[in-house]
């Protein structure tokens, strides 16, 4: 089994805290894979291993054929992480955060590809107003948009059903869904267990930084 994600035995400690305590994880290439967990219990610190921002205190972990901490410019082409309060530039609007987006990942995009992407976000009507005056929700939106932008591999998702009515909740399970049959790996990181567990393959609990329950 081909495998976008390994992790064995992996640990974080942040100064005297530990916040991942010998975790244990993989995740095929087309599978998608519910990170469910009360708040402070890892799911973010894992993500954030996984999308290389952190490194391991100890134990090996390997992203899309890469052991870690090596073949980070690799990992990060064919991933993307969605972080739960989302990125976006104040100043810019809508299209331009998202022709920034597509710049900086090496993507060629065209003026309508932005605004096609926009618009199947439900942005089209803010397209062109700077992102300062935006809803949480509304940002929530437009960082679905930037993952859709290009193909890829591995999909890493942070409490991506918060702050989204019912149509943008409908929205990221489309897109979980169509990164699924197109054959990327999806993480999904939630509280929302209903929602996270919709597509999954395998549900894994995190408890004190530990892996609590692995359900298939």
């Amino acid at each position: 089994m081909s495998l976008a994600v390994a992790a064995e035995g992996v640990t974080r400690r942040f100064g005297r805290r530990w916040a991942l305590r010998g975790v244990d994880l993989t995740v095929p290439h087309g599978a998608v894979v519910a990170l469910l967990g009360a708040n402070g219990t890892g799911k973010t610190t894992l993500l954030r291993l996984i999308s290389t921002l952190l490194k391991p205190t100890a134990g090996r972990l390997e992203v899309l054929g890469h052991t870690l901490p090596a073949g980070g410019d690799e990992i990060r082409t064919g991933a993307a992480f969605m972080t739960a309060g989302g990125h976006a530039y104040e100043e810019l609007t809508g299209v331009e955060n998202l022709r920034f987006a597509a710049r900086m990942s090496g993507t060629a995009t065209t003026d309508g590809d932005l605004r096609d992407a926009l618009a199947a976000a439900d942005l089209d009507g803010a397209a062109d107003l700077p992102v300062r005056g935006w809803s949480t929700g509304m940002r929530k939106r437009l960082e679905l948009a930037r993952l859709r932008l290009r193909p890829l591999e591995l999909v890493l998702l942070d409490e991506p059903f918060v702050s989204l009515d019912e149509d943008g909740v409908g929205l990221v399970h489309d897109a979980v869904r169509g990164w699924r049959d197109a054959g990327a790996a999806v993480v999904i990181a939630s509280h929302r267990v209903e929602d996270a567990s919709r597509h999954a393959d395998d549900v894994v609990r995190l408890v004190g930084g530990r892996v609590d329950d692995v359900t298939a």
